[in-house]
């Protein structure tokens, strides 16, 4: 993911596909509408499109971690939050108090910034959606990015809306008047999100907000 270009057109191939799961998703509907399965069927769909949507942002934030690697020489570069970001293995046995050890592992980390390349591990790369991608995670996936979402606010409670459902499904529940028409609702919404979002990934590789110079 060495070039800015590379990074669009992978970017923006990753959407053309998921346009077409909705796409799909809406024809297993559809052919059901009027009849006694329809609900089921529209039951069935509202997973499969919160799917869609955690798969689409997993895949391209890890696209642009690449991208990162490959455009910043040395870590002492970075944004404290994306670095940060990247030092997660080696922060997370520091909790529950600084002792002498863990205050000199901090400074020889700091030290050690202007010579380190920038290297995400796989655990970093596939950033945590904690399986419940709602307008919350999305904010600290993005504080942790330095992804600007302010743009994609509107869409915050369409997709707390679908999460919520989603997750209601998945725990048994049986929602009533579900239809073809809701289906069509949250993908066509949950799609332009995912347009936004990728907007927000190119501007941000583009003005390159995840480094210092």
């Amino acid at each position: 993911m060495g070039s800015m270009s590379t990074l669009f057109e992978a970017i923006g191939e990753n959407l053309d596909q998921r346009r077409l799961e909705f796409t799909n998703i809406r024809r297993v509907v559809l052919k059901f509408v009027g009849g006694p399965l329809e609900p089921a069927a529209a039951r069935m769909a509202i997973p499969m499109i919160y799917a869609v949507w955690e798969g689409f942002v997993k895949e391209v934030c890890q696209l642009y971690l690449e991208y990162v690697e490959q455009s910043v020489s040395n870590a002492s570069y970075l944004q404290p939050a994306i670095l940060g970001h990247m030092w997660t293995p080696e922060l997370r046995p520091l909790t529950g108090g600084l002792n002498f050890s863990k205050k000199k592992s901090v400074a020889e980390m700091a030290l050690a910034a202007a010579s380190t390349p920038v290297e995400f591990r796989d655990t970093e790369r596939e950033v945590n959606t904690k399986s419940n991608l709602n307008y919350a995670v999305l904010e600290d996936i993005a504080d942790h990015l330095c992804l600007n979402i302010s743009t994609i606010v509107g869409w915050r409670a369409s997709l707390n809306a679908l999460v919520n459902l989603r997750n209601n499904i998945a725990h048994g529940a049986r929602p009533r008047g579900l239809s073809y028409i809701e289906i069509d609702d949250y993908a066509r919404s949950t799609l332009s999100l995912m347009e936004a979002f990728e907007t927000v990934l190119l501007t941000a590789a583009r003005n390159r907000t995840f480094c210092t110079v």
